[in-house]
């Protein structure tokens, strides 16, 4: 019997040219994109945990501890501004019912506020203008957002919060009037 010796093949070489056409696409391509791509940062800081430092002297003014409470019917300002805010003195306030929440001091200006542009900007503006004007030094705020309150309303808020636009622009000097520059984001406004 004859035997046939089979020759084993020579292994064929990979073709590499469509790899290397792809990234030749792909690299310039991906750097036309990454000169769209930009991020913007918003500083803020998280409430600190622990016992606050003792304080050896009693302050003149307490102090402001500044809250802003975004909720779906408005904003609630917090903290010791009641004789800022009312300085004929505070309206009586009604017992609270159980399940129903507390009327907002900035109610919206469409009921429910249902859009971010429902949310009373330059009232809050107003507002933290006269509570600025009496705590010159303070520079922290905290906002407590509910749950279910829209990202666009919070940079909106922590904007109004931060400066008066119009009061910057009658100012020469720069940061006049920036109200309060320092952002606490606090949960658990539900």
């Amino acid at each position: 019997m004859a035997r046939k010796r089979v020759r084993a093949k020579e292994a064929d070489e990979l073709n590499l040219v469509p790899i290397m056409n792809l990234v030749t696409i792909l690299i310039p391509f991906l750097l036309m994109a990454a000169q769209f791509i930009s991020l913007a940062v918003i500083d803020t800081t998280l409430p600190a945990i622990g016992d606050p430092t003792p304080q050896e002297e009693e302050p003149e003014k307490p102090p402001l501890n500044l809250s802003v409470v975004i909720t779906d019917s408005g904003y609630t300002l917090l903290g010791a501004i009641d004789h800022i805010l009312h300085p004929e003195g505070a309206p009586e306030k009604p017992e609270p019912v159980e399940g129903q929440k507390p009327e907002p001091t900035l109610p919206c200006v469409i009921d429910g506020c249902k859009s971010p542009d429902d949310y009373d900007y330059k009232e809050l503006v107003r507002l933290l203008n006269l509570i600025k004007d009496d705590y010159p030094e303070e520079e922290n705020v905290i906002l407590v957002p509910e749950a279910s309150i829209p990202y666009e309303v919070m940079i909106r808020t922590m904007d109004a919060t931060r400066d008066d636009p119009e009061r910057d622009a009658e100012s020469t000097e720069e940061g006049a009037h920036d109200l309060f520059p320092f952002v606490v984001i606090a949960g658990g406004a539900d």
